[in-house]
């Protein structure tokens, strides 16, 4: 059963892994190890507009300098997927912290099945949490249906929209919590059997996916720290009877 479970999540995600920002808005400084997980459920009432999006799972490093108040911070990170060929590289760039009140930058991910540019904006606290939100526009590359290898079958090229919230936790070894958005539209080719001719048209894309990510960031949030406490000032001896 579990090898059977894990063929299936391999396939599914090698036809349509889709891209998941695995970060929040500030940079955070030197290497961080990430993991990331999660799953998806249609909005389509028919059988014909289910593209079989997965979140992208599997794990990486990311490594980044800090934004100051005149210069951009920026991050690059690799993912290596459970679907190998969605393995992706992610490129961002913070902007000066003087420049907005909250942070914020724009980055692209890219893959051999997919690019995403996209924009994020929040506010991160200095213990390392915050909400923030990601928009991005994914176009994949067309795929077979994985469960289909064989005709008649079909093949999928989506395109949409992926509005994202994404909650992360506190201190140095954080839990982000996302729900993300899939709105658009796939080009959809049809092989039939015995047929040389091909038929293709559009159908909407339309699914919610969720997930987390966990990182372990190289070095705890200043803001997570207890305060720092000097030495106790001696206690001076109560007074004596008065002479």
């Amino acid at each position: 059963m579990i090898l059977r479970f894990s063929a299936i999540v391999l396939l599914a995600c090698a036809a349509a892994c889709a891209p998941v920002v695995t970060h929040g808005p500030r940079v955070e400084p030197g290497l961080t190890l990430f993991g990331t997980l999660g799953s998806t459920r249609s909005l389509c009432s028919q059988e014909t507009c289910d593209t079989d999006l997965i979140p992208q799972m599997g794990g990486g490093a990311r490594y980044g300098r800090v934004a100051t108040d005149s210069t951009p911070g920026w991050s690059a990170a690799f993912t290596y997927s459970v679907g190998v060929e969605s393995s992706e590289v992610d490129l961002y760039v913070q902007a000066p912290a003087s420049w907005l009140a909250l942070d914020a930058g724009a980055g692209v991910l890219a893959a051999g099945t997919h690019v995403m540019p996209y924009v994020q904006v929040g506010r991160m606290q200095p213990d390392g949490s915050g909400w923030y939100t990601t928009q991005g526009f994914a176009l994949l590359t067309e795929r077979t249906d994985a469960f289909l290898p064989d005709p008649p079958y079909e093949e999928v090229m989506p395109r949409y929209w992926a509005p994202t919230i994404a909650y992360r936790t506190r201190g140095r070894y954080g839990v982000h919590v996302y729900a993300s958005g899939a709105f658009g539209s796939a080009r959809v080719t049809f092989h039939e059997l015995d047929e040389p001719d091909t038929r293709t048209e559009r159908q909407p894309v339309r699914a919610v996916l969720m997930g987390v990510v966990f990182d372990v960031l190289s070095a705890a949030p200043a803001g997570s720290l207890p305060p720092v406490r000097g030495p106790v000032p001696p206690v001076p001896p109560p007074p004596g009877p008065p002479r």
